[in-house]
Protein backbone atom coordinates (compact mmCIF):
# COMPACT_ATOMS: atom_id res chain seq x y z
CA UNK A 1 0.00 0.00 0.00
CA UNK A 2 2.53 2.34 0.85
CA UNK A 3 4.78 1.80 -2.58
CA UNK A 4 1.14 2.16 -4.44
CA UNK A 5 1.23 5.38 -2.44
CA UNK A 6 4.50 6.48 -3.58
CA UNK A 7 3.65 5.56 -6.96
CA UNK A 8 0.89 7.82 -7.76
CA UNK A 9 2.74 10.96 -5.66
CA UNK A 10 5.87 10.44 -8.32
CA UNK A 11 3.73 10.28 -10.91
CA UNK A 12 1.65 13.04 -10.12
CA UNK A 13 5.12 14.99 -9.08
CA UNK A 14 5.84 14.21 -12.37
CA UNK A 15 3.05 15.54 -14.26
CA UNK A 16 3.66 19.05 -13.19
CA UNK A 17 5.07 21.74 -15.29
CA UNK A 18 8.96 22.55 -15.21
CA UNK A 19 9.80 25.55 -13.29
CA UNK A 20 11.10 28.21 -15.40
CA UNK A 21 13.09 31.12 -13.24
CA UNK A 22 11.43 34.20 -14.63
CA UNK A 23 15.26 35.46 -15.00
CA UNK A 24 15.75 32.79 -17.56
CA UNK A 25 13.06 33.88 -19.87
CA UNK A 26 13.66 37.11 -19.54
CA UNK A 27 17.60 37.06 -20.16
CA UNK A 28 17.26 33.97 -22.88
CA UNK A 29 15.26 37.34 -25.15
CA UNK A 30 18.65 38.83 -25.29
CA UNK A 31 20.78 35.95 -26.43
CA UNK A 32 22.22 32.21 -25.04
CA UNK A 33 22.11 31.99 -21.46
CA UNK A 34 23.77 29.25 -18.95
CA UNK A 35 21.30 27.67 -16.83
CA UNK A 36 20.94 24.48 -14.57
CA UNK A 37 18.43 21.93 -15.39
CA UNK A 38 16.80 20.08 -12.47
CA UNK A 39 16.18 16.50 -13.70
CA UNK A 40 13.45 14.66 -12.43
CA UNK A 41 14.63 10.59 -11.49
CA UNK A 42 12.54 8.37 -9.49
CA UNK A 43 16.03 7.12 -7.47
CA UNK A 44 19.08 8.47 -6.82
CA UNK A 45 21.19 6.31 -8.58
CA UNK A 46 23.51 7.19 -11.11
CA UNK A 47 22.29 5.14 -13.52
CA UNK A 48 19.11 6.70 -13.60
CA UNK A 49 20.67 10.10 -13.28
CA UNK A 50 22.90 9.41 -16.65
CA UNK A 51 19.38 7.99 -18.23
CA UNK A 52 17.49 11.35 -17.88
CA UNK A 53 20.68 13.53 -18.79
CA UNK A 54 20.78 11.30 -22.07
CA UNK A 55 17.29 11.87 -22.83
CA UNK A 56 17.58 15.82 -21.74
CA UNK A 57 20.14 16.14 -24.15
CA UNK A 58 18.43 13.92 -27.36
CA UNK A 59 15.41 15.63 -27.59
CA UNK A 60 17.38 19.35 -27.00
CA UNK A 61 19.16 17.91 -30.68
CA UNK A 62 18.81 20.58 -33.18
CA UNK A 63 18.26 23.75 -30.83
CA UNK A 64 20.92 25.71 -29.75
CA UNK A 65 21.46 24.29 -26.85
CA UNK A 66 25.24 23.11 -25.74
CA UNK A 67 26.28 20.88 -22.98
CA UNK A 68 28.20 22.47 -20.51
CA UNK A 69 28.74 20.42 -17.85
CA UNK A 70 27.02 16.60 -16.64
CA UNK A 71 27.01 16.12 -13.20
CA UNK A 72 27.10 12.24 -12.03
CA UNK A 73 26.19 12.20 -8.59
CA UNK A 74 23.37 15.11 -8.70
CA UNK A 75 20.30 14.94 -11.46
CA UNK A 76 21.58 18.48 -13.20
CA UNK A 77 22.69 19.59 -16.38
CA UNK A 78 24.47 22.57 -16.68
CA UNK A 79 23.61 24.05 -20.40
CA UNK A 80 24.11 26.84 -22.79
CA UNK A 81 20.85 27.77 -24.11
CA UNK A 82 18.69 30.01 -26.28
CA UNK A 83 14.92 30.22 -26.86
CA UNK A 84 14.06 27.70 -28.94
CA UNK A 85 15.93 25.59 -26.37
CA UNK A 86 13.86 26.96 -23.73
CA UNK A 87 10.84 26.08 -25.15
CA UNK A 88 11.58 22.68 -25.42
CA UNK A 89 12.80 22.11 -22.01
CA UNK A 90 9.32 23.65 -21.20
CA UNK A 91 8.31 20.73 -23.12
CA UNK A 92 9.90 17.76 -20.94
CA UNK A 93 7.51 18.17 -18.05
CA UNK A 94 8.55 13.63 -17.51
CA UNK A 95 12.18 14.62 -17.31
CA UNK A 96 12.82 18.39 -16.55
CA UNK A 97 11.44 20.02 -12.46
CA UNK A 98 13.53 23.24 -13.11
CA UNK A 99 15.38 25.47 -15.39
CA UNK A 100 17.27 28.19 -13.22
CA UNK A 101 19.99 30.68 -13.84
CA UNK A 102 23.91 29.32 -13.66
CA UNK A 103 25.65 31.89 -11.60
CA UNK A 104 29.12 32.44 -10.17
CA UNK A 105 29.36 32.85 -6.86
CA UNK A 106 32.77 33.80 -5.48
CA UNK A 107 33.67 32.17 -2.31
CA UNK A 108 34.19 34.92 -0.18
CA UNK A 109 30.28 36.30 -1.13
CA UNK A 110 28.60 36.70 1.96
CA UNK A 111 31.01 35.99 4.29
CA UNK A 112 32.25 38.74 7.13
CA UNK A 113 35.64 40.06 6.66
CA UNK A 114 38.42 39.89 9.27
CA UNK A 115 40.20 43.53 9.53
Amino acid sequence: MILMAMACALSAFAGNDPVIDPDVRAAVRAGPVRVLVDLRVTAADPSSIGSAQDEALRRLAGTGARLARRFSSAPLLALEIDAPALSRLEAMPDIIARVRMDRIIPLDEGRSRRP
